[in-house]
C-alpha cells in the first residue's frame, strides 16, 4: 500500500472505521460500498456542471470538439 506523507487519521476518520464493525455480512459492507460510491458521484457530477457553467460549456461545444476530433483523425 502507497504511504502518504500525512498518514494520520482524523478523529472523523477513526469514528467512521470504528463503525464498521457493527458490519455483520458482506451485503452490509457493499451497500455501504454502494452509497459511498454514489456519493462521491453526486459530488463529482455537481462539480463538472459548476465547472461547465462557469466556461460557458454545452452539448454543442462537445458535439464541436468531437467534429474536430473526426476530422483530425482523418
Amino acid at each position: 500500500m502507497q504511504q502518504f506523507a500525512n498518514s494520520r487519521i482524523t478523529e472523523q476518520q477513526l469514528e467512521l472505521l470504528k463503525s464498521f464493525k457493527y458490519l455483520t455480512d458482506e451485503t452490509q459492507i457493499s451497500e455501504v460500498k454502494e452509497l459511498l460510491h454514489l456519493y462521491y458521484r453526486h459530488k463529482l457530477d455537481t462539480a463538472i456542471d459548476k465547472e461547465e457553467a462557469n466556461r460557458n460549456y454545452s452539448a454543442e461545444v462537445y458535439e464541436a470538439w468531437l467534429k474536430a476530433k473526426e476530422r483530425d483523425a482523418l
